[in-house]
């Protein structure tokens, strides 16, 4: 959280809007954001053209 806070700042004085991006699983990474102050935008779906990408499983 110390990182995040200081590096908002520091991207604003740069001139930049900071933004954060994270998988909509990565309820850590969207928790984290949203302490931090960031607030939801709008949710993307990315898609991908050839074989499917493997998909590990847990082990049972």
């Amino acid at each position: 959280m110390a990182c995040v806070t200081a590096l908002i700042p520091d991207i604003t004085a740069r001139g930049h809007t900071p933004s954060w991006n994270c998988s909509v699983l990565n309820h850590a990474g969207r928790l984290l954001a949203w302490t931090a102050g960031f607030r939801l935008v709008r949710e993307y779906v990315h898609y991908a053209a050839g074989d499917p990408a493997q998909r590990s499983r847990p082990a049972a």
